[in-house]
C-alpha cells in the first residue's frame, strides 16, 4: 500500500478534504444564486436537489470547520438564499439534516430567521411525494424513496414540525417491500419485481442505517442482516486500488462512496463485521477516499469531474447537477468518516499486512438476489490485481438493453459499459429473418454456481430472449412493451413490467473464471420457423494498439491481452469515437472490436463462444 498504509483517515479529511470543503462554501457565499462551476450555471431547473444539499454542507462546514460567528452569519445568508428554490426528495432530506445539526448544536434559530425557518418547514415535507391517504404510497417514484421519505419524516418528528409516528409508518412500508420482493435475501429490487439489483440495492441499507443512528433509533435486526450481507458483497471487492461498484447506474465516483458508505455504517454497528473484516473494510475506505481525492476530485475543474475528459455519467446524474454532486460526496466522505470515528478507527493507519489480508479472501463468491419466476444473483472473482463482478440481473423496462446492465463481467478501467449506451457489449446479438434483433438478456433462470480451487463456473438456463432497440445497440429506443413477467418472491405473484419477451430461442449460458481468463460459452435452442440471419459480438476496451487476425484480437498495451471468439466470424477493430458513445464513468475507451457473420443456411442449435486473457497488475491509465 506503499505511502497509504502510513495514513490514517483523519489525516486525509483534515488535510485534503477540508481545504475542498472549505473553498466550496466560500464559492457558494461569494458567487450567490449566479455562481458557475466550469462553465454550468450551479442553479439551474435541472439541479433539483441542490438547495438542500448547500444547506447540509453549509451547516456542517461552518459548524465543524470553520467555526466562527462570521461562518454562521455567511451560513444563515446562504439558508435564506437557498430557501425559496424547489425542494424535492433528496434535496429535502439533505437540507433537514443540516437543519437538524444546527438545531442540535442550540443555534438554530439564532442562525435562521424565522421568516426563512418557515418557508422550509412547508417546503421540506415528505408529502410531496407520499400519498399518506393511500396508505403511505409513493406518488411516481422508485421504491428506495420509502428511505428518504422515512428520513425526512424522522427528521421532522425531531425538529418539532410533525407529531410523532409517520416516521415509523414509512419504515414498515419500506421494510414490507423488500419482504415482498427480496425475500430471506435481504436486497431490495429497485423495482416492483423488474430484478434491477444494482448499486443501490446494496446501497440502500447503509443509509437506512445512518438515518437511524443520527435520529436516535436502534436498527432493527432486518436491516442490521442487510447490512451484513451488503458489507460481504464490498469485502469481497476490496482492492489495492479504491474503486469501488463497476455496473448499473450513476456509479463512477458514486461506485466508490457505496462502498465507503456501507462499510463504515457496518464497522459503527456492533456485530455486523469480525475484527479482522474491520482491518480490510478500513484499509479499503481510506483507499477509497485517497481514489475520490486523487481521481474523482480534478484540480484543474476545482471540482468533482464525472463529465469531462472522456468521463461520461448518465443523464440523471449530468454536468447540470456539479454543484450538488460535489456537496454530497464531499458530505458521504464525512459521514463515513465519522462513522469510523466512532468505531475507534478514525486514527488508525491502516494494517500493515492489508495486501495480505485480501489476498486471503475467498477466490470466488456467489451471491443471489432473489428467486421466483427469474433467478437474480452477483458472482465476484477474484484473481490477482483483478476483481470481476459478473451481475445477472434486469435493468428493467428503462435499463435493459443499457451497456451498464448486460450480464458480463465488470471492472472498472478493464471492462466495462458507456452509460446509457446498448453496443451490447460481450452477449451474443442474434439478427433475425423479420429483421428483430434479439439478445440472451434478463430472463434468466435456474442460476448454478459451481466453485472449486482454481475456477468458478456459472451457468444459466434464459428461457426466452429480449427484444431489443432500434439501431445496432448506441443510443437505441426500446420497443413499446406489452408484456408482463414476475420476478416477485410474493405469495400473490404481483406483476412487475418487463422488456419485451420473445419466445422460441433459449439459450444456455456458461461463465468460467480461471487463472488470467474468462470464458463464456452459449448454446442456443431455436424452435419452430425461427431463424438466425446473422450473430454479432461486441468488445469495449480502454486496451490499445490492436492486431487482428481471423477471429482473434491481441492487444500490446491494456490490461486485456487478447480475445478469441468461436462462431461470430471474423473480427475488426474500430477506434473510440469522441460522441460521447465510447465514454465511460472513468475515462474514453481506446475502441471496439467487432465480429459478425452471416448464417447461411436455417439451424435448431447455434453454439458460440469466446474467451479474454488478461494481463495481471496493469489497469489502463486514461
Amino acid at each position: 500500500m506503499s505511502h497509504i498504509a502510513k495514513t490514517s483517515m483523519r489525516r486525509i479529511v483534515e488535510e485534503e478534504l477540508r481545504p475542498i470543503m472549505i473553498s466550496l462554501f466560500r464559492r457558494i457565499q461569494e458567487g450567490g444564486p449566479e455562481l458557475v462551476i466550469d462553465g454550468m450555471p450551479a442553479y439551474n431547473e435541472r439541479a433539483q436537489f441542490v438547495g438542500g444539499k448547500v444547506i447540509n454542507q453549509a451547516c456542517y462546514t461552518a459548524l465543524e470547520l470553520l467555526k466562527t460567528q462570521e461562518s454562521l452569519n455567511q451560513l444563515g445568508q446562504m439558508i435564506s438564499m437557498v430557501s425559496h428554490m424547489p425542494m424535492e426528495t433528496w434535496g429535502i432530506l439533505n437540507g433537514i439534516s443540516g437543519l437538524y445539526r444546527l438545531k442540535k448544536a442550540g443555534l438554530l434559530e439564532r442562525t435562521v430567521d424565522p421568516e426563512t425557518l418557515e418557508t422550509l418547514k412547508r417546503s421540506m415535507d415528505w408529502r410531496t411525494f407520499v400519498d399518506i391517504d393511500n396508505d403511505y404510497s409513493l406518488i411516481h417514484k422508485p421504491t428506495n424513496y420509502y428511505g428518504v421519505a422515512f428520513g425526512i419524516a424522522r427528521h421532522r418528528e425531531l425538529m418539532g414540525w410533525d407529531e410523532q409516528g409517520h416516521s415509523r409508518r414509512l419504515l414498515d412500508r419500506l421494510l414490507e417491500h423488500i419482504h415482498r420482493y427480496s425475500g430471506a435475501f435481504c436486497f431490495m429490487d429497485e423495482t416492483r419485481g423488474e430484478g434491477r439489483f444494482d448499486r443501490y440495492s446494496i446501497l440502500v441499507p447503509s443509509e437506512l442505517a445512518s438515518q437511524l443512528l443520527a435520529t436516535g433509533w436502534e436498527v432493527p435486526e432486518k436491516i442490521r442482516d442487510m447490512l451484513k450481507k451488503s458489507a460481504g458483497i464490498f469485502l469481497k471487492l476490496s482492492d489495492e486500488k479504491g474503486q469501488g461498484f463497476s455496473y448499473g447506474r450513476s456509479i463512477g465516483a458514486y461506485g466508490d462512496t457505496a462502498a465507503l458508505e456501507v462499510l463504515s455504517a457496518a464497522a459503527r454497528l456492533d456485530g455486523v463485521m469480525t475484527e479482522n473484516e474491520k482491518e480490510i473494510a478500513y484499509g479499503y475506505s481510506v483507499l477509497l477516499i485517497r481514489h475520490m481525492i486523487d481521481f474523482w476530485y480534478d484540480r484543474d475543474m476545482e471540482s468533482i469531474n464525472m463529465w469531462e475528459k472522456g468521463r461520461k455519467t448518465d443523464n440523471y446524474r449530468n454536468k447540470y447537477r456539479i454543484l450538488g454532486e460535489n456537496l454530497s460526496l464531499c458530505m458521504q466522505m464525512v459521514n463515513s468518516f465519522e462513522h469510523w470515528d466512532r468505531a475507534g478507527y478514525g486514527d488508525r493507519k491502516p494494517c500493515e499486512d492489508y495486501r495480505e489480508r485480501i489476498a486471503g479472501l475467498d477466490r470466488y463468491t456467489y451471491v443471489p438476489f432473489a428467486e421466483g419466476r427469474f433467478a437474480r444473483g452477483l458472482a465476484i472473482a477474484r484473481d490477482g490485481s483483478h476483481v470481476w463482478s459478473l451481475p445477472l440481473i434486469s435493468g428493467g423496462q428503462k435499463y435493459y438493453d443499457k451497456d451498464p446492465y448486460m450480464p458480463v463481467p465488470y471492472e472498472n478501467l478493464v471492462l466495462q459499459g458507456g452509460p446509457e449506451y446498448s453496443h451490447g457489449q460481450l452477449v451474443p446479438q442474434l439478427f433475425m429473418e423479420n429483421g428483430d434483433v434479439l439478445m440472451p438478456i434478463v430472463y434468466m433462470k435456474e442460476i448454478t454456481p459451481k466453485i472449486e480451487a482454481d475456477r468458478m463456473a456459472v451457468t444459466c438456463h434464459v428461457d426466452a430472449m429480449c427484444l431489443m432497440g432500434g439501431g445496432i445497440f448506441i443510443s437505441g429506443e426500446t420497443r413499446p412493451d406489452d408484456s408482463l413477467a414476475d420476478n416477485s418472491v410474493a405469495d400473490d405473484g404481483g406483476k412487475a413490467q418487463q422488456p419485451r419477451r420473445v419466445e422460441g430461442i433459449s439459450d444456455m449460458v456458461t461463465y468460467v473464471f480461471g487463472k488470467n481468463q474468462i470464458r463464456r460459452e452459449d448454446v442456443f435452442t431455436v424452435a419452430g420457423n425461427l431463424r438466425v440471419k446473422k450473430i454479432r459480438l461486441v468488445l469495449l476496451t480502454y486496451s490499445h494498439e490492436p492486431e487482428t487476425e481471423k477471429n482473434l484480437v491481441r492487444f500490446d498495451r491494456g490490461a486485456i491481452a487478447c480475445m478469441r471468439a468461436e462462431g461470430y466470424g471474423g473480427c475488426s477493430w474500430r477506434e473510440a469515437s469522441d460522441d460521447g458513445s465510447h465514454d465511460t464513468p472513468h475515462g474514453r475507451l481506446g475502441g471496439e472490436v467487432i465480429w459478425e457473420t452471416d448464417l447461411l443456411s436455417p439451424t435448431k442449435t447455434l453454439e458460440v463462444s469466446w474467451i479474454i486473457e488478461y494481463r495481471q497488475g496493469e489497469k489502463d491509465t486514461l
